[in-house]
């Protein structure tokens, strides 16, 4: 039912300071385990962080083409995480299964079982 392996997951992001560029990326772990792994994620720890690429681009950014010309950066950063999933599988959970008889009130109310 309960299931605990070691994934590594590559992420990449962007902004405009490093901070955020890392955050994004760090951002988007659970995104992509989600979409590799089937079951309902209970955890995701991050056990190694490695960085892959880092670039910074610099440009100047002026008012209508020549005035108060300003410095800007902007950041990308692909990161390779390795971390431990806790994985619930639905799967694997025994429900019990109750027939509700096709009434008139059942159709009115939505087959709402009597508590």
């Amino acid at each position: 039912m309960k299931k605990t392996f070691q994934a590594k997951v590559q992420v990449e992001g962007t902004g405009q300071s490093k901070e955020l560029a890392i955050n994004k990326a760090l951002g988007s772990i659970q995104k992509k385990i989600m979409s590799s792994y089937k079951g309902l994620i209970l955890r995701i720890e991050p056990i190694d962080v490695s960085v892959i690429e880092a670039k910074e681009t610099a440009y100047t950014e002026r008012f209508l083409l020549f005035f108060f010309p300003r410095q800007r950066s902007k950041y990308q950063v692909v990161l390779e995480v390795e971390v431990n999933v806790f994985l619930l599988d639905a799967e694997e959970i025994a429900f019990d299964k109750t027939e509700v008889a096709n009434t008139m009130r059942n159709m009115l109310l939505g087959n709402q079982l009597n508590k």
